[in-house]
Formats: structure tokens, C-alpha cells, sequence
């Protein structure tokens, strides 16, 4: 009778402890965010843009099963803020494609994780984004022409690559102006850097058959790209169904010089692909110019990862689907440059190329060495958008306008430079600069033991290509008010 009674005891307290396990899993559950109801849509409209299949993140968070193993790692990454990657100072400039989620947003991602991180009803679950296939434009269009590099580029798996250019002849028969330009690489593991220009062809070069860079893979004429017909641009075309197609004439650079990295020249720049950036869209009616009377420059940099590596990279162009009046163009701000304090004097560079300051190496072991790019506008600008460049020990940079009346402004302030996220800061309203301003970017680059990502603090670092040199690019997009065009100009559509 005794164990029975025991026996029903135990059942009773089972029960009751049951229950109350119950009533605590409800009272934790009772206002805890799910992931289908609130989760998704943080992440659908900031994070998976990057966090899917095919896409520069590491792991895909388009779904719970995908997500949920990465949830302590998603509350630490919000909560510091170190995702979604932006590094603008919120004190100085407005910018239309701000990322970062607003702290009623990390705290409900904080509130899931700390409560388990619930699935939730799949009724509450919205839709899955659509994006294009592969492109980054915000409305999911497919790009009207796209560009393909001629061959699949066949990399060396040890060895230091030069920075070399590929040339093809426009894909149009009269101007184009882009409303968006997407730069996509073939291979994010190999590519270090690309560019696109739209240029003359230099003096004494020959476009067309030949290696890429002395060594190189050769490459040959005869690449075939899509190419859309008339003047009606329809949203809804693949260009990979354009029945159009034309003969581009594609080779290797045969002139020996490379780039001054501090040359201001650049106005003929149409995009540029770092880590982090590679997309830029711009406003109705402003866009950058492909000019049908030029060539299309590829300049493409790839350092070596150990093994024998292949890149076919595109490039996607978004064409204005109105008349353009404002011709935006990218250059490096630095007519002058100050450096740790001294104003850096132009002395002859004995090539025929002009006058230019040598700038001084970075020395060991400085943790804050400090330069100053400066550029004065001789005419009224219009400012759009602002990407700083450095490598592996740059620390920071800050734009900054000084109006005719001695007024200054900072217009962009990035205190944490991270060499692996490379942003394109577009601003929120174009900027009206008049003439007699100047803009100046300052950068600050850290050479010692406390930066982690230094390869060689106790060595001298000088200016070159490669990773383990420097670079210091504050680059700018405008347009010339000046040479703003009007309706009464003829469109290059018609």
C-alpha cells in the first residue's frame, strides 16, 4: 500500500512539475520574437543581399534551417555593429544607401536569440526577396547589356600578377548614359581589384591579339556580347534572349606604363570592384557616359592563392531610361597633397608625363601616419557620392569642403577603415559645391604591431598594387554644372 502510495505520489509531483515546466516554456515563449514573424523580415531587408547562395557572404540566412545555426554569431555581429557593414561616422552626411539596422531592430534580434530562437508559423513568414540573377540593383531588374571578359582567364598559382588592361571596342554605335553599373567577378578569391574606363586608345598601342601581361595567357580577338537594338529599353528582356550581337575587338596592353597611383586624372572611370563595393546606381537623369568613339579599358588585378586559379568576370549596365542631363564623372582628389604636416612640391618626373610630387614612404612602426589629398573647384560641382581607398594598413578617412567663405564641412567620416569592406557612400541629396571651394580628403594609415592586419610592421611600406604596398584614393563622383546638358540637347536615345 506504501509503494502505491509512493508510486502515486511521485506520479502527482511528476505532473505538477510537468505543468510547471509547461507554464515556464509558455511564460518564455509569451512574447518572444520568432524568426518567420520578425527575424525574416530584418533579414530579408538588410542582410540577404549578401547572406545567399552564390553571393560574397559566407553562409546563406534566406531560411530558418540556414539561420539558426548562426544565431549567437548574428546577435554578437548587430549588437557591435559590425553588420551589416557600414563605417560612415551617422554624425556627418546623410546617405541613400545607409545599411544598418535601427536598435528596435537589433534589440528584437537580441530578444530571439535570448529566447531560444523560435521558428515560429510559416503563415507568418513573408515572401522571399527576388533578386535578378546574381546582380545587386535594389529593384531586381536584370542589367540591359552585360559584358563579359572574352576568355576564362587562366591564373598562375604562385607569382606576383601585374595589374594589366584588356581593350574592346564600345558596344554601342552612339553614346550611352547609365543609370546603374555593376562590376561582378568571376572569382572574388582571385580578383584583387578591377576597373572599367571608357578611353582613347593610348598613343602606340595596338588593340588586339596578345598577352595579357609579359608571361601572361594570350588572349585572343572575336568576343561576342549581347547588345540590345533601338530605342525601346523593356525591364522584362533577358539579354541573354537579344538576338544581337557584335564583333568586339579585344586584346593585352603593349604600352609599358602603369598608372601613377596619385595621378588626379579618372574622370574617364566607370566602375570600380573592391571587397564590398562594385555597385554604383545614380539618380534619373545623371549617369556616367559611354562614349561609342572610345574603348572600353578592363584593368584587372589578381594576386596568386597557392593554386592554379580561372576568372571570367561581367560587368552589368543599367542604361537611363530618360534623357540624361547631368554626365557624372569619378576622379582622385589631390591636385596637392600634405603629408605628416609638409605640403609636398611637384618636381619634374623626367618622362615627359609633367610635373608631380613624390610621395614619401610610410616608415616602421608609425601608427598614425597622416596624409591630405586636396582638390580646388574652379567651376560649381555637384557631388553625389564618395569611396576611400586604401589597403591593409589604412586607419581612416575623412572628406571635407572648405567653401569660398571659410567655411568647412565634413561630408564623409569613416573612423574605422577595413580593407575588407571597401564602401561606395552615396549620398542622400546631391551636394552643391561653388566654385572657389576645395575638397580635401584626410587619411590616416597604421603601420605597427596593434593593427592585426599589418603583414610587416617593422618595414618600410611604399605605393603600389599589390596588398602589401599602400594605396590612398579618395575618390569622388560629380558632375560640372557647367556642362550640365539641357533639353533642348539632343538625346542620344533618339
Amino acid at each position: 500500500m506504501r509503494r502505491k502510495l509512493w508510486v502515486s505520489s511521485v506520479g502527482v509531483i511528476v505532473a505538477i512539475a510537468l505543468i510547471g515546466v509547461g507554464d515556464v516554456r509558455a511564460g518564455e515563449a509569451e512574447g518572444v520574437p520568432t524568426f518567420t514573424k520578425d527575424v525574416a523580415p530584418i533579414l530579408f531587408n538588410n542582410c540577404v543581399i549578401c547572406h545567399r547562395e552564390g553571393e560574397i557572404a559566407p553562409m546563406s540566412l534566406v531560411s530558418y534551417e540556414e539561420t539558426r545555426p548562426w544565431s549567437r554569431a548574428i546577435k554578437d555581429k548587430v549588437v557591435t555593429r559590425e553588420m551589416p557593414p557600414w563605417y560612415a561616422d551617422r554624425r556627418f552626411g546623410e546617405f541613400r544607401n545607409e545599411r544598418g539596422l535601427t536598435q528596435a531592430e537589433i534589440e528584437v534580434v537580441v530578444a530571439w536569440v535570448d529566447g531560444g530562437a523560435p521558428r515560429g508559423s510559416e503563415a507568418d513568414l513573408p515572401a522571399v526577396p527576388i533578386f535578378s540573377s546574381g546582380w545587386q540593383h535594389p529593384t531586381g531588374v536584370d542589367p540591359d547589356v552585360v559584358l563579359n571578359l572574352p576568355v576564362d582567364l587562366q591564373l598562375p598559382d604562385a607569382g606576383e600578377i601585374p595589374t594589366f588592361g584588356l581593350w574592346q571596342t564600345s558596344p554601342f554605335e552612339e553614346d550611352r548614359f547609365l543609370e546603374a553599373i555593376e562590376m561582378r567577378p568571376g572569382n572574388r578569391a582571385v580578383l584583387h581589384h578591377a576597373g572599367l574606363y571608357s578611353r582613347d586608345v593610348p598613343a602606340g598601342t595596338e588593340v588586339g591579339a596578345g598577352e595579357a601581361w609579359a608571361g601572361g595567357p594570350h588572349i585572343e580577338t572575336g568576343a561576342l556580347v549581347p547588345l540590345h537594338e533601338g530605342v525601346e529599353f523593356d525591364d522584362s528582356v533577358d539579354p541573354e534572349e537579344l538576338e544581337a550581337e557584335r564583333q568586339l575587338s579585344i586584346g593585352a596592353i603593349r604600352d609599358a606604363e602603369a598608372d601613377d597611383i596619385f595621378a588626379v586624372d579618372g574622370t574617364d572611370k566607370m566602375v570600380s570592384y573592391v571587397p564590398g563595393r562594385g555597385f554604383e546606381q545614380f539618380w534619373p537623369g545623371v549617369g556616367k557616359r559611354i562614349r561609342a568613339d572610345r574603348h572600353l579599358r578592363w584593368s584587372m588585378h589578381y594576386q596568386s592563392t597557392g593554386k592554379p586559379e580561372t576568372d571570367r568576370s561581367q560587368i552589368g549596365l543599367w542604361l537611363q531610361k530618360v534623357q540624361a542631363t547631368h554626365e557624372v564623372l569619378t576622379r582622385r582628389v589631390g591636385q596637392t597633397h600634405v603629408v605628416e604636416s609638409m605640403e609636398l612640391v611637384a618636381m619634374p618626373t623626367g618622362d615627359g608625363r609633367g610635373s608631380r610630387a613624390r610621395i614619401p614612404v610610410i616608415p616602421p612602426h608609425a601608427d598614425d601616419w597622416a596624409i591630405t589629398g586636396i582638390t580646388a573647384f574652379r567651376d560649381d560641382v555637384t557631388l553625389y557620392a564618395m569611396s576611400p581607398h586604401m589597403h591593409l594598413r589604412g586607419k581612416d578617412a575623412t572628406y571635407i569642403v572648405t567653401y569660398p567663405d571659410g567655411r568647412e564641412e565634413i561630408i564623409l567620416s569613416v573612423p574605422t577603415y577595413d580593407f575588407n569592406w571597401q564602401l561606395h557612400y552615396e549620398l542622400a541629396a546631391p551636394l552643391k559645391i561653388p566654385a572657389g571651394s576645395t575638397i580635401k580628403t584626410v587619411g590616416h594609415f597604421d603601420n605597427s604591431l596593434a593593427n592585426r592586419y599589418n603583414p610587416a610592421p617593422d618595414r618600410e611600406v611604399y605605393w603600389a598594387e599589390q596588398s602589401w604596398d599602400e594605396m590612398y584614393n579618395g575618390f569622388m563622383e560629380y558632375s560640372i554644372d557647367k556642362l550640365d546638358l539641357t533639353k533642348d540637347t539632343p538625346s542620344t536615345e533618339e
